[in-house]
């Protein structure tokens, strides 16, 4: 059985999934993560912001949260961070969803412009989902779906502290709470 986590940015995948990555891994299933956008604007460092020395302290921080997760792969797509554009996105994602039992995927209503984009992308190729909201309220009349991860939550607490360069712009109370909530299609 085969998860596929579908994270705008590096870091999503683990503020959104990280506790429901250690349920499904505790059923045997195999956690695949695709990072589209490559993060290079997602700093509260002004400095840092735009470079691709950001870049690579992102893809650094995906990788070492992903081992803790026990994530067993990770790509990279590396669109450039806030100019993603939905038939590009599309294409690159269609190979990853062939042999999927799971998929989680940012909700297409999503407060940001990348994650509203790639969730319609994933409305389109994969509607069963499980959408998750980073950014915004909940705008549409889906089926609400809890998974109870207080058992996980010291590794999921782990996996964020490894996003050093996110934590200042971060709230982070909401997504270290005793459930990750994402919402289904009706």
């Amino acid at each position: 059985m085969q998860v596929l986590i579908v994270a705008p940015h590096p870091d999503d995948e683990t503020l959104c999934c990280g506790g429901v990555v250690q349920i499904f891994k505790e059923r045997g299933y195999k956690v695949s993560v695709v990072v589209v956008t490559d993060g290079r604007y997602g700093s509260p460092d002004e400095k840092l912001k735009g470079s691709m020395e950001l870049v690579e302290i992102r893809r650094q921080e995906a990788l070492r949260a992903s081992k803790i997760l026990g994530i067993d792969e990770i790509t990279f797509l590396s669109f450039e961070d806030s100019k993603v554009i939905e038939k590009e996105v599309e294409k690159a994602l269609v190979e990853f969803l062939h042999d999927k039992d799971v998929v989680l995927s940012p909700i297409p209503f999503d407060s940001h412009p990348d994650h509203a984009k790639i969730g319609k992308v994933m409305e389109k190729l994969y509607p069963k989902a499980y959408f998750y909201l980073i950014w915004g309220s909940m705008q549409a009349n889906w089926r609400e779906v809890r998974f109870d991860i207080r058992k996980y939550r010291e590794v999921k607490i782990r996996a964020i502290n490894e996003y050093k360069s996110q934590i200042g712009g971060l709230h982070l109370d909401r997504f270290t709470g005793d459930y990750e909530v994402f919402w289904m299609k009706v």
